[in-house]
């Protein structure tokens, strides 16, 4: 009988499979370091990308701040150039608000009525006077009222009065001064504007 020694055909076996699972091993390895690589790149582009954007934020907050500040400074330089322009208006009207009144007041009193005394006190005018009759009073009032430069007139006192055989009429009465009328026509037109989205009164 022929015997056949199998024994080193075996090892060699075993010896190529060992090979066979290191280089698998070797395989796996490398791909797991190559994934991991990859991993880390992709994770260092996203935190780059976002740190670039957090960097382009400020960047732009730090403009915006700047911008807000001109503004700001703008608002309060404009607020400071009103004020001014306030000022010199009513220095304006001050200077030559009262000669327009007294050219008007010339020109709207009745012949038979004489003005005494004028005082005004808190932008309202009092006058003093006498006249003929209480229908030559009535008719200034009446001219005051329609005065751009009065506001409605209100009779204070009046006593019947013979001065060297004529009767006359003492009277005082009060009446609000508009040195800058223009400005109060702007005023009366702008409240009488309805506001914005009310209802219209129906015709």
């Amino acid at each position: 009988m022929v015997r056949i020694n199998l024994l080193p055909v075996k090892v060699s076996k075993k010896k190529v499979a060992g090979k066979q699972q290191l280089l698998l091993f070797a395989a796996i390895l490398l791909l797991g370091v190559a994934v991991n690589m990859v991993a880390a790149q992709s994770r260092a582009s996203v935190l780059k990308a976002r740190q670039n954007k957090i960097a382009s934020t400020k960047e732009q907050i730090s403009r915006l701040d700047k911008v807000i500040g001109e503004v700001a400074k703008y608002k309060e330089a404009k607020k400071e150039l009103e004020a001014k322009l306030a000022i010199l208006d009513k220095l304006k009207a001050g200077r030559t608000g009262p000669v327009r009144m007294l050219d008007s007041l010339a020109s709207i009193t009745p012949k038979r009525l004489w003005l005494k005394k004028m005082d005004e006190k808190s932008n309202v005018v009092t006058f003093e006077g006498a006249a003929a009759t209480i229908d030559d009073v009535s008719a200034f009032m009446k001219e005051l009222e329609k005065s751009k430069f009065f506001g409605p007139p209100e009779l204070k006192k009046t006593v019947a009065k013979d001065d060297k055989g004529y009767r006359l009429v003492e009277f005082v009465l009060t009446a609000p001064a508009r040195y800058n009328p223009g400005a109060v026509d702007e005023l009366a037109a702008a409240q009488a504007k309805p506001a914005p989205g009310a209802p219209r009164k129906a015709r």
